[in-house]
C-alpha cells in the first residue's frame, strides 16, 4: 500500500509584513462572509486551517479591530530582573565607590565584579551576559585588557576586563528635522 502525501506550498504569514498580514486577513473575513468554507479559505490563501479558524473567531468575538496589525513581542523594560529603581540605585553605587568600599574582593570594577554586588546587595543572581546587557544599557563600556604577545602570538590578558564609568549622564542631542525644500519642475 503506498501512502501519498499532499504537498502543499504554504506561506509563513510570520515572514510577511504587518499590513500584508491585515490584508489576508481582511481576505480571509470576507471570504467568510461570502460564505466559503474555512477549508477552502485556507486552501486558496495558502493559509492552515487553524489559522483560518483563529482569525474568523477573534473577527467574530472581537469585531473588525482583531484584525488590525499589532506589535509583537515583549515591550521595552518588560521582564527584566531589575526594576529600574534598582538600575539607578546600582549606577549611583558604581559611580560613586570602588569595589572594596562596598566589600567587594574586586580591585576594580568588572563583570563579575558587578554581577557579585547585584548578588550581595539586590539577592538578584544574574548570568554574566545579563550583567553585559545591563551595562550597556547604563552606558558603562567594559575596556579590554590590552593584548600581549606570548609566544609570538597576540593574547588577551588574563586580566578581567575593566569597567569605564561616564562621571557626566549621557546627553543625547535631538536633531531638528530638516525642512523638505519644494524642487521646481
Amino acid at each position: 500500500m503506498q501512502m501519498c502525501s499532499q504537498i502543499t506550498n504554504k506561506e509563513d504569514a510570520r515572514s510577511l509584513s504587518a499590513m500584508e498580514q491585515y490584508e489576508r486577513r481582511r481576505q480571509v473575513v470576507r471570504a467568510h462572509e461570502r460564505g466559503a468554507k474555512k477549508v477552502q479559505i485556507a486552501r486558496e490563501l495558502g493559509l492552515s486551517y487553524t489559522a483560518v479558524c483563529l482569525i474568523i473567531t477573534r473577527y467574530v468575538n472581537q469585531g473588525a479591530d482583531a484584525l488590525l496589525p499589532h506589535k509583537r513581542g515583549r515591550r521595552a523594560g518588560e521582564g527584566r530582573a531589575l526594576s529600574s529603581e534598582q538600575e539607578v540605585q546600582l549606577q549611583e553605587m558604581i559611580k560613586a565607590k570602588k569595589p572594596r568600599q562596598l566589600q567587594l574582593d574586586f580591585p576594580e570594577w568588572n563583570r563579575p565584579a558587578v554581577a557579585e554586588l547585584i548578588t550581595k546587595h539586590l539577592g538578584v543572581q544574574m548570568h554574566i551576559r545579563s550583567v553585559t546587557n545591563y551595562l550597556k544599557r547604563w552606558n558603562i563600556v567594559v575596556e579590554r585588557a590590552e593584548p600581549r604577545p606570548q609566544h609570538g602570538r597576540l593574547t588577551v590578558a588574563a586580566v578581567p576586563a575593566v569597567l569605564t564609568v561616564p562621571t557626566a549622564p549621557l546627553v543625547v542631542s535631538v536633531a531638528e528635522p530638516a525642512s523638505v525644500e519644494e524642487s521646481p519642475t
